[in-house]
């Protein structure tokens, strides 16, 4: 290995031994000083709600929107948006709703045209699939 490349990897683990870790991995959902509780797994339909952005309903009905922590781009864990650009694909509709069982973290509440006051980012999700309840054009 050429001796630029192993200075060029030396520097990087120093810098992130001795800088703020947020500089050497990207602040995830679950991890963001925003959050305003614990997370927990709930289970609902997620989509794209028009006016709002991507929405939550859980079995209770209760409304989520999605949204990334401040400082970060962390508002859907990666494998459940790879999941539901699946089911978009399969239905070809960006309205396709996906059901899962999803790790939900909550944010401060925001207002918006809809009423729906909660927020929060989902860390992970498990068991998902296309919402046939849900209509999609």
């Amino acid at each position: 290995m050429p001796r630029n490349a192993i200075m060029s990897l030396l520097f990087s683990g120093v810098l992130c031994l001795t800088s703020p870790a947020a500089w050497c991995a990207e602040l995830t959902c679950k991890k963001s000083p925003a959050l305003t509780g614990k997370c927990s797994n709930v289970k609902g339909s997620l989509g794209f709600t028009p006016g709002i952005g991507v929405t939550l309903i859980t079995e209770d009905g209760n409304r989520t929107v999605i949204k990334a922590p401040p400082d970060s781009n962390a508002d859907i864990a990666p494998t459940v948006m790879q999941n539901w650009l699946y089911w978009q694909s399969k239905t070809g509709s960006l309205k396709t709703r996906i059901n899962g069982t999803y790790e939900l973290c909550p944010l401060p509440p925001a207002d918006n045209s809809a009423g729906i006051t909660d927020s929060g980012c989902i860390n992970k999700g498990t068991r998902i699939s296309e919402d046939k309840s849900a209509p999609a054009s």
